[in-house]
């Protein structure tokens, strides 16, 4: 079994960084839980999430990279989410850099990457991922939007969670210069 599911977990990045620690984790390993209490994003940003209602998934991987090409992991797991956003025909998707989603110039989904290096070798990295898919209210994030807010619709978030792990597999496999023209196009001009 490459996966565990939680019901409450505090933080899935935080919990993978520990269980690694402790067992030798296989390639493409994600933990992802139906509600996080300590749940976090860039710097000291946290992530609400309803219970049920969202993504919160954190994948490990090893990525084989050198240290100069992390750019190209975080392009990766961006188009992904761009991808599975579009097949339930999520509008007006945009990349804004670090590390968020925007639909309708408002944030669906959020990144965390956590790297782990040893000189110049890239030993492993943390990939957090939240998406809003079934939440409607979000108390004090006016910039925020979920799947069905922008619908109308409710879905299916092992689905989701599904669908985002086969386009991620697929995705690292890919030459990085396909995964760069896609980042590209959906990415947020500064």
């Amino acid at each position: 079994m490459n996966y565990i599911k939680f019901d409450t977990i505090t933080s899935t990045n935080d919990f993978l960084k520990s269980y690694g620690k402790i067992q030798s984790l296989p390639d493409f390993f994600y933990i992802y839980t139906d509600w996080q209490t300590g749940g976090r994003g860039q710097r000291t940003n946290t992530w609400q999430s309803d219970c049920c209602k969202n993504v919160l998934i954190s994948y490990f991987l090893k990525p084989g990279l050198a240290v100069s090409q992390q750019a190209h992991l975080n392009q990766m797991v961006a188009v992904a989410i761009v991808k599975v956003l579009q097949k339930f025909n999520i509008p007006d998707l945009k990349i804004k850099l670090p590390n968020d989603i925007m639909a309708d110039e408002k944030k669906i989904a959020g990144i965390l990457i956590e790297n782990i290096i040893a000189g110049q070798n890239w030993k492993q990295s943390i990939i957090g991922i939240g998406i809003n898919v079934n939440q409607k209210r979000f108390e004090h994030l006016p910039q925020a939007t979920s799947m069905s807010l922008l619908t109308r619709k409710n879905y299916d978030v092992e689905e989701i969670i599904k669908l985002l792990t086969q386009e991620l597999k697929e995705l690292y496999k890919q030459n990085s210069g396909v995964i760069s023209r896609d980042f590209q196009r959906f990415l947020i001009q500064q």
